[in-house]
């Protein structure tokens, strides 16, 4: 059941990625880096809710099925599903290391840390490997600083919409019993 879970939230992942690309495309500069990004707020919300690991497989998931869909599983778009899969993991981990707990669901200044920690290294993650194997992916001086806006924007959006979820009907129990320590 939990696979199952994992893969309709990584078909989930996809859906919004394209649609995400409808609704702002006006704002994309390009293929990869936009002003607003919703599917970001989906990479932190699915690693913190799912687990890591499996966070991380609806993540990568999600971009196997947006590769095979748009270009092509290519190895510039396994690069890009590492990045985008590995960032949220990683700003967990350096979230737990700087504060020595997990990130607290109901805390808005947790959520808001996280969401900052994983806007920069996300960013910085897909930049340095764009410009080792792909050096036409890096278009605009502040490409960097945009991606982490855009991310930034779509995981506030989000964050606060999980936010306000929160404050109004309380975490769901089995978060409040056993939280995923993956």
């Amino acid at each position: 059941m939990e696979f199952l879970l994992t893969l309709v939230m990584a078909a989930f992942f996809a859906v919004v990625h394209v649609a995400n690309g409808w609704l702002f495309q006006s704002l994309e500069i390009t293929s990869h880096v936009s002003w607003v990004y919703l599917p970001a707020f989906l990479r932190l919300f699915y690693v913190l809710v799912m687990g890591r690991l499996n966070g991380f497989i609806a993540i990568f998931a999600g971009g196997l099925m947006l590769g095979v869909h748009n270009e092509g599983l290519t190895v510039l778009s396994m690069i890009n599903n590492a990045c985008s899969a590995a960032s949220p993991v990683l700003a967990c981990v350096i979230f737990e290391f700087w504060h020595r707990r997990r990130v607290g669901l109901s805390s808005l200044h947790d959520l808001l840390q996280f969401t900052l920690v994983y806007c920069l290294l996300n960013a910085l993650l897909h930049h340095f490997f764009w410009s080792v194997f792909d050096n036409a992916q890096l278009r605009e001086p502040l490409q960097a600083a945009i991606m982490v806006t855009g991310d930034l924007l779509g995981c506030l959006i989000g964050v606060g919409l999980m936010k306000a979820a929160i404050d109004r009907f309380g975490l769901p129990s089995a978060l409040l019993k056993s939280p995923h320590q993956d």
